[in-house]
């Protein structure tokens, strides 16, 4: 899968130090609960390796310098019955266009290709730039939680 700037693949054990250290990336996880430590992020990368339809990871890198740009994806969301998508980009990246290009290219493919009929997001109420984000591509705010000790901010889109 791929847009105008960006690749889009399954994880690979060749992607475990750029992930690794998107994972670890203070700015990064700022509004994702923190970095990981090592043995968090093996546990995780076991995850997104092992992940099958209709959860999947993508790492997304820049077309042509091959620059991780991030880690996308659509998994279960926290009632383990819905779906949800998730993003992680790098600090590179932002401001550039490259969040709205590759989350609403995973969007349309959860929507059209998995055949899912809505899709959540979940954000925290600080994150205004991912709030700004999921709302341009059409996402519609459903109202707010408190998860993981911080103001939750809750989204979904519709096929």
């Amino acid at each position: 899968m791929q847009t105008k700037r960006a690749t889009f693949s399954k994880p690979s054990l060749a992607d475990y130090d750029d992930l690794l250290a998107l994972h670890t990336n203070e700015l990064v996880r700022e509004y994702l609960g923190g970095t990981l430590t090592k043995d968090e992020f093996d546990q995780k990368f076991k995850d997104f390796l092992s992940a099958e339809l209709p959860e999947c990871y993508w790492v997304v890198r820049e077309t042509g310098s091959d620059k991780l740009i991030g880690l996308i994806s659509i998994s279960k969301y926290h009632d383990k019955e819905k779906f949800e998508i998730s993003y992680e980009l790098h600090p590179d990246f932002w401001g550039k266009g490259y969040g709205t290009e590759i989350v609403q290219k995973a969007v349309s493919y959860a929507l059209d290709e998995l055949k899912l009929k809505e899709l959540y997001a979940e954000t925290q109420k600080k994150n205004l730039k991912s709030m700004k984000l999921l709302e341009k591509i059409g996402f519609k705010f459903m109202g707010e939680v408190e998860r993981f000790g911080e103001d939750q901010v809750i989204y979904l889109i519709k096929k």
